[in-house]
């Protein structure tokens, strides 16, 4: 199979949108989890909104992270299986261990793109942004054992290699203290709840594409991991509009409900005339300058 030919083979219809839908209908899972567990915590507007939000961005943000960094194995493994000869084929296999760092750094500008461009996260902090990225490197381990100890492949050594680099790279730095990595582990856990949704939705995803033969097999189980990713991402770019609107209107509803006053708006109220000031008499003072 050619390369138009594997591109091709994901746009076909109906397939296509068969799955972009079934992506949109487990993102919607997410949301509706998220709302009715915050909703379950308190009943106030403000706190519901930020909780809600909070949750749901961590959920995106470790798919960004996921999906960067499946994205740059991905782009290794189709160069190897497509390119057979030729003068580039003689660059990568020279250069290719400085281009995979250059993909890795790549993939860190593709990241911050999503969570700051594509999907702007306001309702995280940064320690929550560091927390659920070191919560996406668990994640990607995880993907990893799979592919090296159930799908019995070693054809990702190299990237797993490339991959705790990243990780190290990434979350290890020379003024951290191990009491600040140990609040980090702490935040991190936290957000085992939202990897094992995202982990549920990856794997119901996988499961339909091979069992419609949509997910090629001999593309690489790497490939089709990143290609379920790239349809998550732009499900979560279309939907994230959605809850913001459901949440905004849910707190108008709200303070539109509230007791009205029976006092009139301030802005409404009609103004006292002011009253004239006394005018004093100066008089005297003008004799007496006179007189002088």
């Amino acid at each position: 199979m050619s390369y138009s030919e594997y591109v091709a083979h994901y746009f076909q219809m109906p397939q296509f949108i068969i799955f972009l839908l079934l992506t949109a209908v487990l993102i919607s899972a997410v949301h509706i989890v998220f709302y009715f567990y915050t909703k379950s915590k308190s009943k106030d507007a403000e706190f519901f909104e930020q909780e809600f939000f909070s949750l749901s961005e961590r959920y995106y943000e470790l798919i960004f992270s996921g999906g960067s960094i499946i994205g740059f194995m991905a782009v290794y493994f189709l160069i190897t299986l497509f390119l057979k000869s030729g003068p580039f084929k003689e660059i990568w296999d020279s250069y290719k261990d400085y281009l995979l760092l250059i993909f890795m750094i790549i993939s860190i500008l593709l990241n911050s793109f999503c969570d700051h461009v594509l999907v702007r996260l306001k309702h995280l902090d940064r320690d929550a942004m560091a927390s659920i990225r070191l919560t996406g490197m668990g994640y990607m381990i995880l993907i990893l054992c799979y592919l090296k100890f159930i799908y019995e492949s070693n054809n990702y050594d190299t990237l797993i290699a490339y991959f705790l680099t990243l990780m190290i790279g990434r979350f290890v730095y020379f003024d951290a203290s191990f009491k600040d990595f140990l609040h980090c582990i702490r935040n991190a856990a936290s957000n085992i709840p939202i990897m094992i949704m995202a982990l549920i939705n990856l794997s119901i995803l996988c499961a339909y594409g091979y069992s419609t033969e949509y997910l090629l097999k001999h593309n690489g189980v790497i490939t089709n991991i990143f290609f379920t990713h790239l349809y998550m991402i732009v499900v979560i770019f279309v939907l994230h509009f959605i809850p913001a609107r459901l949440v905004a209107k849910k707190k108008v509803k709200k303070l539109d409900g509230t007791k009205k006053s029976s006092r009139p708006p301030r802005e409404r109220r009609e103004r006292r005339p002011n009253r004239p000031k006394p005018v004093e008499d100066n008089s005297e003072i003008d004799v007496e300058i006179i007189d002088l």
